[in-house]
């Protein structure tokens, strides 16, 4: 080896012996050879570390670990402000867009779903225009129309594509036995890991608004928001719903439900799809199981005597209040 090494964070045989620290920085040195190929003798490095015993160091394993590649930077922290397009299962009849808004300035990511039922039409409305906002710091991901072929066909799915939101994580696309809605939930999943995404917001619609329930059920969970993440994570969404609900009527107050945070078996991401975990078995609530860091919020808004229009807008309104409690906008 050299007699110095260039890395970031490690400029020099020193500043390597700093790193590794004290008799296991100094073994590691004289593994690597006294400067300039000499013959070594005391006080060197090598001495050291005999007079206190260290174990040998084996130079291939220093080789590997000084030639390893620094983890790439964020492609936000690189000063390119842009908006970059993607297509999800690409060449399939399920392709859909995705959108990457990166700001250019270090911050979060936080990833925007709509479309994963098809007959829930103002959460992809409001995911179209939030598709072209761009952030002051940090970096969105935007999935408008995530199961696409059952938004053309505004219906809640249909049963060739299977269940979007209870397929999490789902299946690579080379699994053929899968449904196609399962690779969306692979593809998902790893997107979210790409961006290193701490904030979910699934947009989606029930029939019946929470507070005017006659019974319960998924039918009833208009204007409710529910978060999948730890107790901890429960007052950062309230403070958004809070918000929210200064600026719209009492008919349409968001409630919070944290009532499924204890449904889900582990916070312990599955890092490598272990195949002993059940494939279809969690919405969209229970991604943090697989994304180290991301807290899912599913947000619903109720189509019972409520336009269109207006559910897209409260969807906009939650998102972007979202995004100010992220410090990614200022307006």
């Amino acid at each position: 080896m050299s007699g110095s090494v260039t890395r970031r964070g490690v400029t020099s045989r020193r500043g390597f012996l700093r790193l590794a620290g004290g008799a296991a920085g100094a073994a590691v040195l004289a593994a690597c050879g006294a400067p300039g190929g000499g013959e070594r003798s005391e006080g060197t490095p090598e001495a050291e570390a005999r007079l206190i015993g260290a174990p040998p160091i084996d130079e291939r394993e220093v080789v590997a670990v000084l030639e390893r590649p620094p983890r790439p930077e964020p492609a936000w922290a690189r000063g390119d402000r842009r908006q970059l397009e993607r297509l999800a299962l690409p060449g399939t009849d399920w392709e859909t867009p995705i959108y990457i808004n990166r700001s250019g300035e270090p911050g979060p990511s936080v990833m925007v779903l709509g479309g994963v039922h098809g007959n829930e039409p103002g959460g992809w409305a409001a995911a179209e225009t939030i598709a072209d906002w761009m952030p002051d710091r940090g970096l969105t991901v935007v999935i408008p129309r995530a199961n696409i072929v059952a938004t053309e066909a505004f219906e809640r799915t249909l049963p060739e594509l299977g269940d979007l939101n209870r397929f999490y994580p789902g299946e690579p696309a080379e699994s053929v036995n899968a449904f196609p809605m399962q690779w969306m939930a692979y593809s998902i999943i790893e997107l979210a890991r790409e961006f290193e995404v701490s904030l979910l917001l699934d947009l989606h619609e029930s029939w019946g608004f929470f507070n005017e329930r006659t019974q319960n059920g998924t039918a009833f969970l208009g204007q409710t928001v529910t978060n999948g993440a730890s107790v901890e994570e429960t007052g950062r969404i309230e403070a958004i719903a809070l918000e929210v609900n200064e600026q719209i009527t009492k008919r349409e107050q968001l409630v919070i439900r944290d009532r499924f945070q204890n449904r889900f078996r582990s916070t312990v991401p599955n890092t490598n799809f272990d195949p002993s975990w059940p494939r279809g078995g969690t919405s969209s609530l229970g991604i943090g199981q697989f994304v180290p860091g991301l807290v899912p919020v599913l947000i619903e808004m109720g189509q019972q005597d409520q336009p269109e229009a207006r559910r897209s807008e409260l969807h906009q309104l939650i998102v972007r209040t979202s995004l100010r409690h992220e410090g990614m906008l200022t307006a």
